[in-house]
């Protein structure tokens, strides 16, 4: 059990840094052995003048008060009195009095520091990335070496034939060094062992290893359009009980009464529930953020990293990350990586021990003082924008535990995008989701995102960007043609616009350019990108309502999850929507629920089937059904689709593969209305059979007629065989 909900482990004061303890601590200890020798020669000498056998003053609240020194000559007697009978002696020089002294107390040290170290957290020395391949951008790599104690580098030395020391220098605040290598001549896979001089102390040697290429461990080009499936992994399953408490994390312990608490969700537990998303029909995981979040309180959510080089201990180790990959690639289920480089959390290891000032902006020394962003994302394409607010929203920190950084600056862009290569690199990942990507500066942000787009070509990248209108969108996405669009290499955005259509049609309903037809117009716009497949359609996510709060009925509610699973673009679905979760985000911890059965003490599993309530089976069979279909024609849904715009409410899209077109309807009117036939008559022309899909999330054969209706808010998904 961890400590309890609020409270916090004991820290030593932030003035005792590691430094000034192991200094106060060593000191300490030569004093009490200066002391103790000192006190045992004058007691000797004093034992032999008045014949005396006892240790008095200082000595003797270090021993046991019946603790005598005899004297023989040269010699002393150490002994205990308590037992006449079985007294002991221990023979020794007066000259390795001191020498047997030291030995007690370093001892003594060694015990101390076991017992402290959790509390006093000794400056260790850091190697950013701690390995790096030979065929990474030709392998040529700049990493960074850290230790608090550091000052007055004065040489980088390695020694290594297939490794070239290309050069070093030191960070602007003391303790970090720069160190360029080149990999791309290494052999064999091993460990390389840089020395970092000083001027006074010895050298240190540190380890960095080396692999001539990089590891096969990611799917083929992402081609196609999975259905993405995001978890927050705290919230998720616990697969690892044995790291729900991990000893030196200022967050201890979970509570699951507690919203904003851990829960104990992890790595392991997403692993062991991809069975089940394969079964569901997903092809993309995209999980919140895995690095280390170090924070007093929330910091199961992820998006305050403190040190971008580890995975959060309470989620698991990189072990762990490397093996859900695993799994998940031999089910062909791709993994998004979710990036922040907008913002660190304040106690981020290179914020507490800094190395630049620059690195963060409005940096004052006090995080309270910092000023919020305006979180107007729209003023960054705005060409009549005044700049006072484009420096309110790029420069404000998006919370106060959160410093807004400075991408601009040229080593921390270089360190962020080498973070983000290793990440990828290492564990196989396909994908990436960067958040917030608007509130960075925009050259620097889109300088990442390419040098990761000309690193893995292969991968998928899509920016958050909470604009409202598609050409805001568009003007991130590589090909565009305007804004960023030529330099950023983003292949898709989260379609924010869609997903504000979507919200408006369930609540107006019929509409010309508003309702439903906000939805048409929204996808009328679609020429504004190279590839409108690749932007990502949702309905909700844990920054939302739930999508079966918002849309305002459950028949709305499934016509909208038709919209989205049949509709253009690779859609994403928030965990749970597959069993009605119909939460509202008032607060966000409410939409950040658990999933059923996903700890060992719940008393269902709503994993399986047998767990589940009649409710959450039905929604599941028609999230499931829908996806069977997704997944059966898949060349349907990589390519375009053709609709009619709102007919007295009525709308309509159709995808298309060989000899098969399916066929999606929605009645967004308040009454029942007539199908448009003049515009499903040319998709039928051609048809020899026709299935529908059930409330079951089966198919069963139909014989459309021109005479049919839908009710209000009903929707009808039709596979026609050519």
């Amino acid at each position: 059990m961890g400590v309890a909900a609020g409270s916090q482990p004991w820290k030593l004061p932030a003035t005792c840094t590691p430094s000034m303890l192991t200094i106060s601590l060593v000191m300490s200890t030569v004093r009490v052995t200066v002391v103790w020798a000192q006190a045992a020669e004058t007691n000797m000498a004093a034992a032999r003048r008045e014949n005396k056998c006892f240790i008095e003053n200082r000595l003797i609240d270090w021993c046991k008060k019946d603790t005598f020194v005899k004297t023989n000559g040269n010699q002393a007697e150490i002994g205990r009195a308590s037992n006449p009978k079985k007294l002991r002696f221990m023979h020794m020089p007066l000259s390795k009095l001191w020498i047997q002294t030291f030995s007690w107390m370093a001892s003594f040290m060694a015990v101390t520091a076991v017992i402290f170290s959790p509390f006093i957290g000794w400056a260790q020395t850091t190697i950013d990335p701690p390995h790096w391949w030979g065929d990474l951008e030709e392998g040529r790599v700049e990493v960074l070496i850290s230790n608090p104690d550091w000052a007055d580098i004065t040489e980088v030395r390695c020694q290594d034939e297939e490794v070239v020391l290309e050069g070093w220098r030191e960070a602007a605040l003391q303790g970090h060094v720069w160190v360029a290598l080149d990999v791309h001549g290494v052999t064999s896979a091993r460990e390389v062992e840089l020395k970092v001089f000083r001027n006074r102390g010895k050298a240190v040697r540190v380890p960095f290893g080396v692999t001539p290429s990089l590891p096969q461990n990611r799917l083929d080009a992402w081609h196609e359009s999975p259905t993405m499936y995001l978890i927050m992994p705290d919230r998720f399953a616990n697969g690892d009980a044995g790291n729900d408490d991990v000893a030196g994390m200022l967050e201890r312990g979970v509570d699951r009464t507690e919203m904003y608490a851990r829960h104990g969700g992890d790595l392991q537990g997403v692993t062991s529930k991809l069975d089940y998303l394969r079964g569901l029909g997903i092809g993309a995981v995209w999980m919140t953020p895995v690095v280390e979040n170090d924070l007093a309180k929330t910091s199961y959510h992820g998006y305050a990293c403190t040190d971008s080089y580890r995975v959060d201990p309470r989620l698991g180790t990189l072990e762990d990350y490397k093996m859900l990959a695993r799994e998940a690639h031999a089910r062909g289920i791709r993994i998004v990586h979710d990036w922040v480089p907008n913002h660190w959390g304040n106690l981020h290891r290179l914020l507490t021990h800094p190395v630049d000032s620059t690195w963060v902006h409005q940096w004052s020394g006090d995080f309270s003082e910092a000023k919020r962003t305006n979180y107007r994302s729209g003023v960054v394409m705005d060409p009549h924008r005044q700049d006072v607010d484009v420096v309110g929203f790029n420069d404000g920190w998006f919370d106060r535990m959160m410093p807004d950084m400075n991408q601009l600056h040229p080593d921390l862009q270089r360190y962020m995008g080498t973070n983000i290569l290793w990440w990828m690199a290492e564990v196989g990942i396909d994908g990436l989701r960067i958040d917030t990507y608007t509130y960075g500066q925009q050259d620097a942000m889109a300088a990442l995102t390419r040098r990761v787009a000309d690193a893995f070509p292969e991968s998928f990248m899509f920016s958050e960007a909470w604009v409202y209108g598609s050409a805001k969108q568009a003007a991130l996405v590589e090909g565009s043609g305007f804004g960023w669009g030529d330099v950023t290499g983003l292949d898709g955005a989260a379609d924010f616009a869609w997903h504000f259509a979507i919200q408006e049609a369930m609540e107006q309903g019929e509409g010309w350019e508003h309702g439903i037809g906000a939805v048409y117009e929204v996808l009328a716009e679609d020429f504004l990108y190279p590839d409108a497949q690749k932007l990502v359609t949702f309905l909700d996510n844990h920054d939302t309502h739930r999508w079966i709060a918002e849309a305002g009925s459950d028949d709305k509610a499934r016509a909208g999850l038709a919209m989205l699973l049949m509709g253009r673009g690779t859609p994403c679905l928030y965990y749970g929507t597959e069993l009605g979760f119909d939460t509202r985000c008032e607060p966000d911890g409410k939409v950040r629920q658990d999933m059923p059965g996903g700890w060992a003490e719940d008393d269902r599993d709503a994993f399986t089937a047998g767990g589940r309530t009649p409710d959450e089976q039905t929604w599941f069979d028609h999230i499931h059904g829908l996806l069977q279909i997704r997944n059966a024609y898949p060349r349907a849904f990589q390519g375009g689709m053709e609709h009619f715009f709102p007919k007295r409410g009525v709308y309509g899209f159709t995808r298309e593969q060989d000899d098969v077109r399916i066929v999606t309807l929605v009645n967004a009117a308040a009454e029942e209305r007539e199908l448009p036939w003049a515009n499903l008559a040319p998709w039928m022309a051609d048809a020899i059979a026709v299935e529908a899909l059930q409330p079951d999330g089966t198919l069963a054969p139909i014989s459309p007629r021109n005479s049919d209706t839908l009710p209000s808010w009903a929707h009808r998904v039709w596979v026609i065989h050519k």
